[in-house]
């Protein structure tokens, strides 16, 4: 990775020096936590582990939640704050915290770096973040370690790095392959889960294998969108998401359910189906949501070719003409009409006009339900969201990410309208980095997962509602051009101008009812 993303202060200057004598560019946000965010972003695309600085006291404490979103969606990660002096530490008492305590219930592994133990702790950092689960390290830098001559040194960083696709390497047990392949034989009416393990090119062809020749329709976790194409027969949608609840219908119907790479983080309810598991994944089925009949356990593409060798001649499962039938409904379902323009017309339009290979992010709240279950993705590790944490503000800082690592691409985001408010500032970060990403706001003056929430317990609305932004001027403001979109036909427009070379701001004005279903 050649970017380092942070917001610094006085105690990080000589460490930031330092990354550019190295080769690495720094890269300044507008917040600590957008800076994670991205980090996070760039390292769930590439695999590489992603980097970002923040300075000690209240830099650190606003990183915290860049780290914990890579914490729970498994993102490697290696965060960097500074901190007093050595020599001060003891005695000190201005912005102290005790920063290694406070990153370690969202951190792999914690420590303090020093001239002495530099190359050792760098490359365990490494280790550490590339091991499964995936996730952050925190490195604590007092202000005067970067300055003093590091002792030793050795290549064993990019030896970490050049193996980093194979941080799984035990065989998988034929045996239990065996098993498996039993319950597949036996069942009528499977059906597969693929989640965030799954995500990769290389799993993407043996799992469509698996489905095309057993006839078993497919439904992917919000961070696995891409891995199975969702304009296939036996594709049926995200779970979690817009109009789950009839996901799980289908699932309660079946008898056998593969979970292939699903991690628990990606679960926002408890297993209750009473289907049997058979749980293909990189580690064992240790955390029990769900009771597990069979394991296949290792890299996961390995672990589909190992099920799909020792299963021998494949017998269709499900009828075509049903899974059509549901497939159908279910699409239905969740794109209601309306008179006014819906977030899932906006969706539409924005799929017509982005390649297959473009990369798209999201926000939180009825945006992200919405986007993760009606805007197709193609391709595996193109679409990205915060998932186990949940944290709105993610998805314009990722899609910035994004766009650094892949100037190549294009890049959209699609956003609350609460969610961008928190982050609006990043305009600028891509206005002066040169990113033309197109930045799609979901507008209707509310946080309105949480109003409907009210409302539905029968409470007063209160504290959920805003004032409207003029989102024209405000784009302007960055020196962008921006849209405000009432139609479908307005939509299209302003699709058609966006910009390769800085963001495009289309606020779309949408009928909230439309998230609604029912």
């Amino acid at each position: 990775m050649r970017y380092v993303t942070g917001h610094p202060g006085g105690e990080v200057v000589d460490l930031i020096e330092g990354f550019r004598e190295a080769g690495l560019e720094f890269v300044l946000t507008r917040h600590e936590t957008s800076a994670g965010f991205m980090a996070e972003a760039m390292a769930s695309a590439s695999g590489v582990p992603g980097a970002c600085i923040a300075t000690l006291g209240p830099g650190a404490t606003n990183l915290v939640t860049g780290v914990a979103q890579a914490y729970l969606d498994r993102a490697p990660l290696i965060a960097f704050t500074g901190q007093l002096p050595v020599d001060r530490l003891e005695i000190a008492t201005h912005q102290k915290l005790d920063l290694r305590a406070l990153f370690a219930p969202i951190t792999k592994w914690q420590a303090r770096l020093s001239a002495s133990n530099a190359a050792e702790v760098i490359d365990r950092a490494l280790r550490e973040s590339l091991q499964p689960r995936r996730g952050p390290v925190y490195i604590e830098v007092p202000s005067d370690v970067p300055r003093q001559a590091a002792a030793g040194g050795h290549d064993g960083a990019s030896r970490i790095l050049s193996r980093r696709g194979n941080d799984v390497s035990a065989a998988v047990d034929r045996v239990a392959a065996g098993r498996a392949a039993q319950l597949l034989h036996e069942c009528r009416r499977p059906v597969i889960l693929a989640g965030m393990d799954a995500n990769d090119g290389g799993t993407a062809g043996e799992l469509r294998n698996l489905a095309e020749e057993w006839g078993i329709p497919v439904i992917v976790s919000p961070k696995a969108k891409g891995v199975f194409r969702e304009d296939h027969a036996l594709f049926l949608g995200t779970i979690e998401m817009l109009g789950t609840a009839r996901l799980y219908e289908y699932i309660d119907g079946s008898d056998l359910v593969l979970m292939i790479g699903f991690d628990p983080v990606e679960f926002d309810r408890d297993w209750a189906a009473t289907a049997s598991v058979i749980h293909l994944g990189p580690l064992p089925n240790d955390d029990r949501n769900y009771h597990s009949a069979a394991e296949i356990v290792g890299p996961v593409r390995e672990g589909i070719e190992v099920l799909r060798s020792v299963a021998g001649k494949p017998t269709p499962k499900r009828s075509p003409k049903e899974v059509r039938v549901f497939r159908e409904s279910f699409r239905a379902f969740v794109t209601p009409k309306r008179d006014r323009l819906t977030s899932q017309q906006v969706l539409t339009e924005l799929r017509a006009v982005l390649p297959e290979d473009a990369l798209v992010t999201c926000d939180v709240g009825y945006n992200k339900a919405v986007t993760g279950q009606c805007l197709a993705m193609y391709q595996p590790k193109t679409f990205f969201m915060s998932n186990g944490l949940s944290s709105m503000g993610y998805g314009l800082a990722a899609a910035l990410g994004l766009k650094l690592l892949h100037r190549d691409r294009e890049v959209a985001c699609v956003l609350g309208d609460g969610g961008f408010a928190m982050v609006m500032a990043e305009l600028e970060t891509a206005v002066r980095e040169k990113l033309g990403v197109t930045v799609i706001v979901l507008a209707d003056d509310a946080l309105s997962q949480i109003k409907a929430n009210q409302e539905r317990k029968g409470y007063p609305v209160t504290g959920t509602t805003f004032g409207g932004l003029d989102y024209v001027a405000l784009a302007k403001g960055f020196g962008i051009k921006g849209h405000d979109v009432r139609t479908v036909a307005e939509c299209q427009k302003a699709l058609r101008a966006r910009s390769p070379d800085s963001p495009t701001l289309i606020a779309a004005h949408v009928d909230p009812s439309a998230y609604q279903l029912g």
